[in-house]
């Protein structure tokens, strides 16, 4: 996931996932972006504000491979015990288990564009010497990296459980032609949607790039279960059957400019969501 097209985004999930794909529920309360994803399903098919969206931090690394096993246990012992002093609330993790090696993604929540103005959560735990001294130890990990924002699409995305932990995705990232993004878009709410609704699949969150990466890109994160899921084939195949799904695909001629995908899995370690203060009460 070094470029961002093979990313989660995300994913994931991207989303997603994408990976906010499926992030841990605290006190059997959804968190706030599947609040968003669940509002926007039950409200039908009403114009979406997409400028309120929830928008999703996305940094993606190349480890070095002779110092994968350090930098795990440096990101469980330094990294996320700094990250959650910086505060930080929600991180959800991802490796590359089909795609480049030792690739990892991470992704977090972003109220606004504004926060980057202020101090990271590596300087607030730390300080600024702590920060670059912490910045030092991590850059001998790290062969590669890349930050992004994207924005979940809440009214293209179809999360059936919310409380269910899926853990490997796969992350479909499509370079959409100049002007042709309403039609991708149909094509995910009248084909994809009602294709994973028929076949009560683990659901689907699409991701919408906007800054570091491709501008014209949409993240697909689909979830599954194991990599058995995914020798029954696409879903739009398995809904509709062959003929109507090579149609569809027809359909995407011209919308489609090009597409990558690869497949992730979710890393608990190195994922962790905390309280906040209104779950608390």
């Amino acid at each position: 996931m070094v470029k961002y097209k093979a990313a989660l985004v995300l994913t994931g999930i991207a989303l997603t996932v994408a990976f906010v794909l499926r992030p841990e529920i605290v006190s059997g309360r959804q968190p706030p972006v599947l609040q968003s994803v669940a509002v926007a399903q039950a409200t039908g098919p009403a114009v979406a504000d997409v400028s309120k969206m929830p928008l999703v931090s996305v940094t993606i690394v190349q480890i070095k491979p002779e110092l994968a096993n350090e930098w795990l246990e440096f990101q469980k012992n330094e990294t996320i015990p700094t990250l959650k002093k910086g505060g930080v609330t929600q991180r959800n993790a991802f490796v590359t288990a089909i795609g480049p090696s030792f690739e990892y993604a991470f992704l977090t929540p972003a109220a606004n564009l504004a926060e980057r103005d202020r101090d990271n959560p590596i300087v607030k735990a730390l300080g600024q010497d702590g920060a670059r001294s912490y910045a030092q130890k991590s850059r001998r990990f790290i062969a590669s990296q890349r930050t992004s924002v994207v924005r979940l699409r809440t009214d293209l995305t179809y999360l059936p459980e919310p409380n269910a932990q899926l853990p490997m995705v796969v992350v479909s990232a499509y370079s959409i032609a100049v002007g042709r993004a309403a039609d991708f878009e149909n094509y995910i709410k009248t084909d994809l949607i009602p294709a994973h609704k028929q076949l009560a699949t683990g659901g689907v969150a699409v991701y919408q790039g906007l800054f570091g990466g491709d501008g014209s890109e949409f993240i697909v994160a689909t979830l599954a279960h194991d990599f058995a899921e995914l020798d029954k084939g696409p879903a739009t195949r398995l809904a509709y059957g062959a003929e109507r799904a090579a149609a569809i695909q027809k359909k995407l001629a011209g919308v489609v400019a090009h597409v990558e995908r690869t497949v992730v899995r979710v890393v608990p370690e190195l994922t962790f969501r905390t309280a906040t203060p209104s779950e608390n009460r």
